[in-house]
């Protein structure tokens, strides 16, 4: 009995044991400071505070150049300061903290690779030049669809659209876009592939929403370059692991993470980044089973130093001496899912993070469903058993007189 009691207990208590107890307050402004010249440039920088019991994070999502991710752990009392003049004419060192942050990372989305997938495999390895487009994001002509803010998330719409490479002179039709959001609190995202975030992550999402492909490709295929930078001990390189989850109930059919660390993950290093996505593309808005396809992910190419094109570059400038740099690389599709032109719609969403990543728990479903299922039987068996002991239990004298 005492067991059975012990487990009906863990059953109502681990749910509240799984939930992230930590919350953080959010702020945000668009341009702070910046006025009339971001409104001539058409720039986007997104300041996002996020103050803790401890601790702040400052996340910068910014547009100027390539779309970019920058984040500052800092104390309570520390201001972001940008020279604006500076800053939009890409100068090092026109971002500052007025205390220096404990802790920075960021990554820059650095190339879109459109290949010719002739041999049917979703991998881009062995892929000659001529088959390779190269697409840099920064010729996107990007635009603010939409901001929020409800006081548990913030959010930031961006589409990028009229493609033009004027050293190549190459146009495109079609729109990449990227929704970035924070969270004050550890939850799953509402965006499928609904990623467990913690409350020290920023969400990306990005879509490929019919992007004209190169003329030349039947088969194209889209991929994303990523340059991530993190403060830390350069002897220790990043890390990239696939890990098995428990179920497959926030995203159906997909049972792996795969994790980025810029630590590796033996190390007890509380500041350290790290990036987490599940392997799966969708192939149209609806996000369900049917329209998911597989990511794949390649080896982490080190790298030494930082496109002056970025916010990351407005931050460190050329003193990379104490910083990981990496390069990776994620395409989309898998053999069998019709190419990118059956739908002419790719996504891959993936999450940014400070710390430790969270780890999947079972929900309160599925803890309910493994609780009846445990502790069902074991009550059948103990009532049996009482049972059992009762009618074999001898009858005493006076009922046997009685019967006699």
């Amino acid at each position: 009995m005492y067991s059975l009691r012990n487990l009906w207990l863990l059953c109502i208590l681990l749910p509240y044991s799984c939930c992230g107890l930590q919350q953080r307050i959010l702020k945000y402004a668009i341009n702070p400071g910046c006025g009339i010249l971001c409104e001539e440039k058409n720039s986007t920088t997104f300041h996002v505070r996020a103050d803790g019991s401890n601790d702040t994070l400052h996340y910068l999502w910014d547009f100027l150049g390539n779309p970019s991710l920058f984040l500052a752990v800092t104390s309570p009392s520390t201001e972001l300061k940008i020279d604006w003049e500076s800053y939009l004419s890409h100068q090092p060192n026109s971002i500052r903290f007025t205390e220096l942050p404990t802790y920075t990372f960021g990554l820059i989305i650095g190339k879109i690779i459109e290949f010719n997938d002739v041999n049917n495999t979703g991998s881009v390895d062995g892929i000659s030049d001529k088959n390779i487009n190269i697409l840099n994001p920064q010729f996107f002509q990007w635009r603010r669809k939409s901001d929020k803010y409800d006081g548990q998330f913030v959010e930031l719409f961006m589409i990028g659209e009229n493609y033009v490479d004027p050293e190549l002179n190459v146009t495109k039709s079609g729109t990449v876009e990227l929704v970035f959001n924070g969270f004050s609190s550890a939850a799953h995202s509402d965006i499928t592939p609904h990623m467990l975030h913690s409350e020290n992550s920023t969400q990306i999402d990005f879509i490929i929403n019919h992007l004209r492909t190169n003329s030349y490709f039947d088969h194209s295929r889209f991929g994303i370059e990523l340059t991530i930078v993190s403060q830390g001990n350069t002897n220790n390189p990043m890390t990239i692991d696939t890990k098995k989850s428990l179920d497959d109930e926030h995203t159906p059919g997909v049972f792996e993470v795969v994790e980025v660390r810029t630590q590796e993950k033996n190390i007890k290093y509380l500041q350290s980044g790290y990036l987490q996505w599940r392997p799966v593309s969708y192939t149209n808005s609806r996000r369900d089973i049917a329209s998911a396809t597989e990511t794949m992910h390649y080896r982490l190419m080190n790298c030494s130093n930082i496109s002056n094109n970025s916010i990351l570059y407005a931050y460190y400038g050329d003193n990379t001496n104490n910083l990981l740099i990496e390069k990776l690389n994620i395409t989309l599709g898998a053999s069998g899912d019709g190419f990118y032109k059956k739908t002419s719609y790719s996504t891959w969403t993936f999450i940014a993070g400070y710390g430790n990543p969270p780890n999947e728990q079972f929900s309160y479903l599925v803890i309910m469903i493994i609780s009846i299922g445990v502790g069902l039987p074991v009550l059948i068996l103990l009532i049996a058993a009482i049972y059992t002991c009762i009618r074999r239990i001898p009858k005493n004298r006076s009922t046997r007189f009685v019967n006699s």
